[in-house]
């Protein structure tokens, strides 16, 4: 959609403040009735509520921002969704100051109109009657109560300025999100106040993808994935239907190149344990044991390689190390060897290889879910080594080119900051046993329940480690040790309810000026931005907002590094960049014409951006095959852990729309389903009670009989289980969380959930 159509006042509305005759009557019934009221001294006035000749009522509750709009105006307003990393871009219908739709903005790139389940429920998010009103502390008998804004801040402020003087280091910040501009600022302030303990997002999602591109590209960001020009695509393990942020751009191009374009129609062959959504809409699946896509990959590169089937020019002029990996390919992964680990016969794994080579331009695909296993690095390398072999890196596999921001100013840290930053992390990323990671939460909750010097202070920014993080218990267990404990989150959350000492709550996306900072996907480059489509309801404020208010609190060269007076201007500082490039699909004269139009589209875009060039290929020999925690003989099955559709970063659960999707075939959305094969375990049938039993916990479920799901797995959705989270979250289903094993995979030190052991025992039949 245009920017001027997205602005103009929709067909329902004149948009001249008009007044029908009916209004006009009512308005004289209302003035006599308040005169009456008036005349005779009656204590109570009945309320009349009047409608226009279409039945909508036009007296209606008061919402902040109402005022600045006419009778019955409705605007369409552009921002970036932010129910998950993708940042797609989505039009806001607002009527009277009030949200009451969300829709697709065709003008992004990253979703052309399309919007997934997590963007359409983004308004129950925002009318969520259990948000937190405003700040809270919870008292000397533990609970939680109302606070003022200005106490809650001197508090803060006082708190943290003590934290700082004694020990700069023992300042701990959790944040979920791992990139945009609030990510930054948060890795800013940490710097500034002197402590090296900024655990992000990283770990949980994406690290492994990373941790592969810095060893086989020098890029330390997931890559781009072009489907529009791919003719055969392999998904190995994949979940980038159902559980990707990236969703909804990957189901389109998955479409797309399903009708043909013009040409031959393309493939997409799916392999992977259980029957998933990848799997439904593929052109062909395949059963495959589980993590079994690092061993397949390598097999793959054997037949290329044995039947000179890959790319001679790039492994000449771009390739290194090439040599040593074939070696290791063509003696340890011949298509019978790899047929005993993966379960996929040596015909088809070569029949596989030779449709690769012969449908070029064709690759294979990995996603978070491909790599939720304890091999999910060297998975990632295999895969990434199998497209350089079919010539897919540079054409259809490449880096992400970046938006050209400004930067922030530098700043210089004061004796303290210095002092504190010197101290080890307590999480160990970046050391020997970690050097690929940014930040290992496994780790860090071992560290703090080690007995060493804990955090004095938390700080938690979209983050619920009482829930989303393996094992919650522990993290309880840990995280209670600190004796400052601040969450900036707007819901009340199982952290929250537990032991946050002051709650600072967040507007939601749809009240605060943010970038979106996309997860990469289309290839060129893209920003979006996020602005209030509604003025905030409650009495809460956006955490940057509070960063930078804390900041001028602890003064010195802490407030020296945070020169903007809101986040709003420190956001401009780095779109300021985009202006001046003078390029891409917004260029205007002048700054402030410029962010005009972009706030408007809610987006900036450049695809004539020359794309990253590729100037080394660094081939690897890691591998590894899936490791699987507890005994065989007494927990049979493998644990297979996946984010169903509406799990939106653990968030979703508070949001009705997503709690009725359901995660698979025949299952319930009101119960935690575990998905098994009939022979799996023996008299099972479809609607039984089981209770699935690991070395760390135990969980109550609901069986969902696939003959389809590989033998000896049994898959359990997350997202169940709240404690806390309000009415719709609380008491629905159970935490798969609570059976994983604790402990970060490999040196990216990401979070491994596919880990695991269990067994299953029958406690009731289906009703």
């Amino acid at each position: 959609m245009s920017a001027t159509k997205s602005s103009q006042v929709s067909s329902d509305a004149s948009g001249d403040n008009r007044v029908s005759r009916r209004e006009v009557v009512a308005g004289l019934t209302l003035t006599a009735a308040g005169a009456a009221v008036g005349a005779g001294g009656a204590t109570v006035a009945a309320r009349i509520v009047h409608t226009d000749p279409t039945g909508r009522a036009l007296d209606k509750p008061y919402v902040r921002g109402a005022e600045h709009f006419g009778r019955l105006e409705s605007r369409w307003l552009a921002t970036s969704c932010g129910q998950c990393p993708a940042g797609c871009g989505v039009r806001v219908r607002v009527v009277e100051g009030r949200a009451v739709h969300i829709d697709g903005n065709p003008a992004n790139p990253v979703n052309r109109g399309g919007i997934g389940a997590r963007g359409m429920s983004a308004l129950q998010a925002l009318y969520d009657p259990d948000r937190i009103q405003g700040p809270l502390l919870r008292d000397a008998s533990g609970k939680l109560g109302p606070i003022p804004w200005d106490r809650a801040m001197a508090l803060l402020s006082e708190k943290l300025g003590a934290v700082r003087q004694a020990r700069p280091e023992s300042l701990l910040v959790m944040s979920g999100a791992e990139r945009g501009f609030m990510h930054e600022l948060l890795s800013r302030f940490c710097t500034a106040f002197g402590t090296p303990n900024f655990i992000d997002g990283k770990s949980t999602r994406s690290a492994s993808l990373t941790g592969a591109m810095r060893t086989v590209l020098d890029s330390p960001e997931i890559p781009a994935f072009d489907w529009a020009r791919a003719d055969h695509v392999l998904s190995l393990e994949a979940g980038f239907l159902e559980d990707s942020c990236q969703s909804v751009y990957l189901a389109r191009a998955a479409g797309e190149m399903r009708r043909g374009r013009g040409r031959h129609r393309a493939t997409l062959v799916h392999l992977g344990p259980l029957f998933d959504l990848s799997a439904y809409n593929a052109d062909e699946w395949i059963p495959m044991a589980p993590g079994g896509s690092c061993s397949l990959a390598l097999g793959l590169c054997h037949v290329l390689l044995r039947d000179k089937l890959y790319d001679k020019d790039f492994v000449e002029h771009v390739g290194a190390d090439f040599d040593a990996f074939a070696t290791m390919v063509r003696t340890g992964f011949s298509p019978d060897k790899v047929a005993a680990s993966t379960g996929i016969s040596a015909a088809v794994i070569a029949r596989l290889a030779e449709d690769l080579a012969a449908r070029r331009p064709s690759f294979a695909f990995v996603d978070e879910r491909s790599l939720s296993y304890s091999n999910g690095f060297q998975t990632a390398l295999a895969a990434f080594a199998l497209n350089a072999l079919l010539g897919a890196v540079g054409p259809l596999i490449r880096p992400q080119r970046k938006p050209p921001f400004a930067f922030w100013p530098a700043f210089e840290s004061d004796d303290v900051a210095r002092s504190g930053l010197k101290v080890p992390r307590l999480d160990g990323a970046g050391t020997a046993a970690f050097p690929l990671a940014t930040s290992v939460h496994e780790a860090l909750v071992e560290a703090l329940l080690s007995g060493g010097q804990k955090p004095e202070a938390l700080l938690l920014y979209r983050a619920n480690p009482l829930f989303a993080r393996i094992q919650p218990k522990r993290w309880r267990s840990a995280l209670e040790r600190i004796p400052f404990i601040v969450s900036f989150s707007p819901y009340l959350d199982e952290t929250v309810s537990s032991i946050a000492t002051l709650v600072l709550p967040d507007h939601t996306f749809l009240e605060r000026w943010e970038d979106a900072g996309e997860a990469p996907g289309v290839g060129f480059p893209v920003a979006g931005v996020r602005r209030p489509v509604v003025d905030p309801m409650l009495d809460t404020r956006a955490s940057g907002d509070v960063l930078l208010e804390l900041a001028k609190g602890l003064g010195g060269s802490v407030a020296s590094a945070f020169p903007w007076r809101t986040f709003r201007a420190a956001l401009d500082v780095r779109l300021r960049g985009l202006f001046e490039a003078k390029r891409g699909s917004i260029v205007a004269p002048t700054e402030d014409g410029f962010m005009a139009q972009l706030f408007k589209e809610g987006v900036w875009s450049d695809d004539k951006a020359d794309p990253v060039p590729i100037k080394m290929f660094s081939f690897s020999t890691q591998y590894a095959e899936p490791e699987w925690d507890g005994p065989m003989e007494s927990f049979p099955l493998k644990l297979l852990v996946y984010r169903p559709l509406g799990y939106a970063e653990g968030g979703g659960a508070n949001l009705p729309w997503l709690r009725q999707l359901r995660p698979r075939p025949k299952s319930d959305s009101s119960v935690t389903q575990a998905t098994l094969h009939p022979d799996s375990v023996a008299g099972v049938a479809h609607g039984d009670t089981l209770e699935i039993q690991s070395p760390y916990g135990s969980i109550v479920v609901q069986a969902c009989i696939d003959r389809r799901m590989v033998l000896g797995s049994i898959a359990v959705p997350m997202g169940g289980g709240h404690e806390a989270f309000g009415r719709w979250a609380m008491g629905r289903g159970v935490n798969v969380m609570h059976l994983l094993r604790q402990g970060a995979a490999g040196p990216t030190g990401a979070t491994a959930v596919c880990t695991t052991r269990v067994r299953v025992t029958r406690k009731g039949t289906a009703s």
